[in-house]
């Protein structure tokens, strides 16, 4: 049958894991000696901001995002401090997703294009 991952325990301890983490960040961020524990990972802020390609058609979203070379893209990231990603219909070309077949497809295919702004805290993000 596999694995079950949505069971009521999992999500339980999923709820108390994300607590857990809230609570460690307010420690290090009240007491900056505070030592987290070793199994700790700060977690990541995500913001979605869709990009308008239905209103404006004839307008080059993901080319002024990413820039030459991607190096737009690499400024903004070292600027902010953030990751930030394209995803959604058509962000990917035509031919790279048939030459992918053995990975697993990105559940935000289907969602409208849209940037993924990934930071560790809210100041970068």
């Amino acid at each position: 049958m596999g694995i079950r991952i949505n069971t009521r325990e999992f999500r339980a301890r999923e709820k108390l894991t994300k607590e857990r983490h809230e609570l460690i960040a307010q420690m290090i961020k009240r007491n900056p000696q505070f030592k987290p524990p070793p199994d700790y990972k700060p977690p990541k802020l995500q913001k979605k901001l869709f990009i308008p390609a239905k209103d404006y058609p004839g307008y080059n979203f993901i080319g002024l995002i990413i820039g030459p070379r991607g190096n737009t893209q690499k400024r903004m990231e070292k600027e902010t401090g953030a990751k930030i990603v394209i995803r959604g219909k058509g962000s990917v070309k035509e031919g790279r997703t048939q030459q992918k077949r053995d990975v697993k497809p990105d559940p935000s295919e289907n969602e409208d294009l849209h940037v993924l702004v990934e930071a560790d805290s809210q100041e970068a993000l």
